[in-house]
């Protein structure tokens, strides 16, 4: 069991034949009372605020571990968010060279359906002037025997 200046203080000698002297002995207990007690506090305190400390520290490592699981959280987050991004990213170049494609395909087709107008047209024109050639040399062919008839 500690001792505590109480203690010290109410600490009674016997007495002896030839002892110690009872007012040095006194004396020094009060002094020794004093000082044990100063100690006893200082002690009492710093036990209390080791207990604070311990408290405090205790506190502060388990903010360290949250702010540790909650910065592995982001980072993890950070690199769903980046993974995400590329794929959308490729999703959407692949989405964009498929409509070119069927934009090109499309455009081919309208080219070619074109050229196939213009071919048909060209055809058709050119045999409606040799049409109109006969028919003007036949016209002409006519005239000129009709004219030379009336001469």
């Amino acid at each position: 069991m500690a001792l505590t200046p109480l203690d010290i203080s109410k600490k009674e000698f016997s007495r002896a034949f030839r002892g110690y002297n009872c007012e040095e002995v006194d004396s020094f207990l009060e002094e020794l009372a004093r000082d044990y007690g100063s100690l006893f506090r200082d002690n009492q305190e710093l036990r209390e605020k080791l207990e604070r400390m311990q408290s405090e520290l205790k506190r502060f490592n388990e903010l360290e571990q949250t702010l540790k699981d909650a910065l592995l959280i982001a980072q993890q987050a950070a690199e769903e968010a980046k993974k995400a991004a590329i794929q959308q990213a490729e999703n959407i170049l692949k989405e964009a060279e498929n409509r070119a494609r069927e934009i090109i395909m499309q455009a081919e087709q309208e080219v070619a359906a074109a050229k196939q107008q213009l071919n048909f047209l060209q055809e058709q024109s050119e045999a409606f002037r040799t049409k109109m050639r006969t028919l003007l040399k036949t016209q002409l062919e006519l005239l000129t025997e009709t004219a030379s008839k009336v001469e």
